[in-house]
């Protein structure tokens, strides 16, 4: 048969089946969510930097001749 615990989270005297309390876990699942979006911004801001097209100097966008 299960056992109540703690909830792992400092602090929190709250009595739990899993590692953190229902709060608790809540809050990791959002503050999680969050990191992921800021990578996934970051990720889209870095490629659609690397998609800028920057003016190259006619001799340099020409074909080396053989």
């Amino acid at each position: 048969m299960p056992m109540l615990h703690g909830c792992a989270f400092p602090g929190c005297n709250t009595l739990t089946l899993s590692a953190y309390c229902v709060e608790h876990e809540l809050l990791i699942r959002a503050v999680k969510e969050s990191e992921r979006q800021h990578e996934q911004d970051t990720f889209a801001e870095l490629t659609a930097e690397r998609s800028v097209v920057l003016p190259v100097e006619d001799d340099a966008q020409a074909a080396p001749q053989a």
